[in-house]
């Protein structure tokens, strides 16, 4: 690993590291605010810091024979539950969803708030919606604000998904056989552990959907200090049966992706999430599954529903998720 120690290091990235230009956007209704911020890239300014990076490159080597002290199943045991605790499940936030129905690709807008999650379809094959499919949507969610039965019942829906995505999380270190591959330096100088995992050959699933595990391998990457999961890549290498195949099939080469920013140590630093999956229901009806999640941006403090449908319906939020 390469640091920069010392007033010499210090001084040596003052001189040598533009400073960081950040725009952020204040957004208020009803009380709630809303921080979105970015960041443009840093810029090398001496040749006495590309010196600094070449030494660096030299020295990964040493980094990366480098081991994490922990086992790899405690190390991913101890990030599961990091990751289950994390206030990333209940904080409020945006983010995109994707999906293709019917060979069209649908792009919903979506507002996490701990009521419901709202959505409101905003492009289909990156097209604007037309002024009748507008007001369809925004019908819908104001319809779904003034009925407590209907908000209850997606409320249902929502918490036993919620509930089936956490089984299949905490299923993760037993489910797996994890095997250390290389330690990385993250842009922050973090240790970045990656793994390798295959099925262990003694996991019984608790549950159906548990059995999508059994086929599955692929790579995980952990920050080592924060136990924080940074990417997570598992590929579906055999078919994997419901019912003996009768009840449901999903066909080998789907995928799972989960990655983060490596830059941003917080829980709330998702980039993408990605499903893509194929099968057969009931021996006849064949499925097809592509779903992508991007775009997240999570709020300082949590949503009331009247705020999260705000954001969808009213004009002033409209370049939120404009294209």
């Amino acid at each position: 690993m390469c640091t920069l120690d010392g007033t010499w290091g210090r001084a040596l990235l003052r001189r040598s590291l533009a400073r960081d230009l950040l725009f952020r956007a204040h957004l208020t209704t009803g009380g709630d605010q809303y921080f979105f911020a970015g960041a443009t890239e840093r810029s090398f300014g001496s040749s006495s810091l590309w010196l600094l990076v070449i030494l660096c490159f030299l020295s990964r080597s040493a980094a990366f024979a480098q081991y994490s002290p922990l086992s790899p199943q405690e190390l991913v045991r101890q990030a599961v539950g990091n990751e289950l605790a994390s206030p990333f499940f209940t904080q409020s936030c945006t983010y995109e969803y994707r999906r293709e129905v019917s060979g069209a690709w649908e792009t919903r807008f979506m507002v996490k708030s701990p009521q419901l999650v709202v959505g409101k379809l905003v492009r289909i094959n990156n097209t604007p919606l037309s002024p009748q499919q507008e007001q369809q949507e925004e019908q819908h969610l104001q319809t779904l604000l003034e009925d407590p039965r209907k908000q209850e019942q997606e409320r249902k829906q929502q918490q036993k998904f919620e509930q089936q995505v956490r089984a299949l999380v905490a299923a993760l270190p037993d489910a797996f056989h994890y095997t250390q591959t290389q330690v990385e330096t993250g842009v922050r100088g973090q240790r970045l552990v990656r793994l390798t995992f295959q099925p262990a050959a003694d996991f019984k699933p608790a549950t159906a959907t548990a059995e999508l595990l059994r086929a599955m391998h692929g790579s995980v990457i952990i920050d080592e200090r924060t136990r924080q999961v940074v990417r997570f890549d598992a590929q579906l290498y055999r078919d994997a049966d419901f019912g003996w195949g009768m009840l449901v099939r999903v066909r080998k080469g789907g995928n799972f992706l989960l990655a983060r920013d490596p830059s941003n140590p917080s829980f709330a630093n998702v980039k993408k999430l990605a499903l893509n999956a194929n099968g057969r229901i009931l021996l006849f009806k064949n499925f097809e599954l592509h779903w992508e999640f991007d775009h997240f941006s999570c709020f300082d403090q949590n949503l009331s529903l009247r705020s999260a449908v705000a954001i969808l319906t009213e004009s002033r939020f409209a370049q939120i998720w404009a294209p």
